[in-house]
C-alpha cells in the first residue's frame, strides 16, 4: 500500500504522512567531535538509502543542528530515487540562549543556502525554524526578521513550503499578525504521554490550517525515557487484537489523531516493518483508549527549560 499524504493549505502540496528522521541518535555521533563533524557518516548514508528503497519512505527530515545534511544529500544521490519523488524537510538552527549560538546567526536564509549546497539539491519541500529562540546570545534576528527571510526563500524557490518547530500559541500568533505566508507546519514533541507540548497548541494549529508533525512519537516504549506507565497494558492488549507491534500502534495512533509522525531507526528490519502502518486501522474506541491512558502520565523529553512554565501550571 502506498503512503498516504496530508495536504498543505497554502500550496496544496501533498506531504507524505510519515517521515524518516536523520537526527536524534544519528546526530549524537558528531556532537563535540571535530573529526566526525566534517566527515561523512557512511553508516547513516546506508540506512537512509535503505529507508528510501526497502523501507519505502519518501519523506526525509533533517536539520542544520543535526549536522547530517551531507549524509542526506549523498543518500539521495546514491539511492536512485528521483528528486521529484521525495519530500525533504530541513530546519534552521537558530541557537538557544545560554546553551549555544546559532551556526548561521544571520538567519534562516543563510542556513538554507548552505544546506542546499551541502545536500546538492536546488530546493527543499519544507523549511522550518527549529525553535522559537531569538536574541543576541542565540542569533542576530528577531522573529519577524527571521520570518521575512523564510518568505524570501519561498519567493526565490529555495523552499516550497515554510513552517516552524516547537512554537507555542503566543509566538505563532505573533507571526500570523504580520506574515505574507503563514506557517504551513509546526513540528512538535507529541506522543500519548505529551499530547500538548504547550497549552492548546494542537487545536490552535488545526484551526489555523497548520499541519502538526510529531517528533518522539515512540517515547512511551523507549526504556531510556519511560520504564513503565499506564499505556503498557493498553498496548499489550491492542498488540494482541491487531497482530502488530507497539511501534506500529503508536505511529498509527499519531496518524489517526491527524498528526504526521517522524520516526527513525538503525535497524533495517524494523524500518521495513514500519511500512505495515498503512495495512490496518485502529477503531475509534482504541484511539481514544490510547489517548485516555496517555493522559494519566506526563513525560517531556526536550526543551524542558523553555516549557517549564507550562509544566509548573499542570
Amino acid at each position: 500500500m502506498s503512503t498516504p499524504s496530508f495536504t498543505l493549505a497554502r500550496t496544496g502540496d501533498k506531504i507524505p504522512a510519515i517521515a524518516f528522521g536523520s537526527g536524534t541518535k544519528h546526530q549524537k555521533k558528531k556532537k563535540g567531535d571535530p573529526v566526525l563533524k566534517d566527515s561523512v557518516d557512511e553508516s547513516l548514508v546506508d540506512i537512509i538509502k535503505f529507508a528510501l528503497t526497502e523501507g519505502k519512505f519518501t519523506h526525509l527530515d533533517t536539520a542544520e543542528v543535526y549536522t547530517t545534511r551531507i549524509e542526506v544529500g549523498k543518500a539521495i544521490a546514491e539511492s536512485g530515487v528521483p528528486r521529484n519523488k521525495l519530500w525533504i524537510t530541513d530546519k534552521w538552527n537558530q541557537g538557544w540562549g545560554g546553551r549555544h549560538r546559532s551556526t548561521t546567526p544571520s538567519g534562516p536564509y543563510e542556513s538554507l543556502v548552505k544546506g542546499l549546497e551541502l545536500m546538492k539539491i536546488d530546493y527543499v519541500d519544507l523549511f522550518l525554524i527549529h525553535a522559537p529562540f531569538f536574541g543576541e546570545d542565540a542569533n542576530e534576528v528577531t522573529v519577524e526578521e527571521a520570518w521575512r527571510q523564510m518568505e524570501r526563500l519561498v519567493d526565490e524557490g529555495k523552499a516550497r513550503n515554510i513552517g516552524v518547530s516547537n512554537f507555542d500559541v503566543p509566538v505563532l500568533q505573533k507571526i500570523l499578525a504580520f506574515c505574507k505566508y503563514k506557517p504551513q507546519v509546526n513540528q512538535i514533541e507529541y506522543n500519548p504521554y505529551l499530547q500538548e507540548q504547550s497549552p492548546g497548541i494542537v487545536e490552535f494549529c488545526k484551526r489555523n490550517e497548520i499541519l502538526v508533525e510529531a517528533f518522539s512519537p515512540l517515547t512511551p516504549i523507549v526504556p531510556t525515557k519511560v520504564t513503565e506507565g499506564p499505556l503498557d497494558p493498553v498496548l499489550k492488549e491492542l498488540e494482541s487484537k491487531y497482530g502488530v507491534t507497539n511501534t506500529l500502534l503508536l505511529l498509527r495512533w499519531v496518524y489517526q489523531t491527524g498528526i504526521l509522525p517522524i520516526t527513525t531507526s538503525t535497524n533495517k528490519e524494523r524500518l521495513k516493518d514500519i511500512t505495515k502502518v498503512w495495512e490496518f486501522e485502529l477503531e475509534p474506541s482504541d484511539v481514544e483508549k490510547i489517548s485516555a491512558a496517555g493522559k494519566k502520565f506526563h513525560y517531556r523529553g526536550f526543551f524542558q527549560d523553555y516549557f517549564e512554565k507550562y509544566d509548573q501550571a499542570r
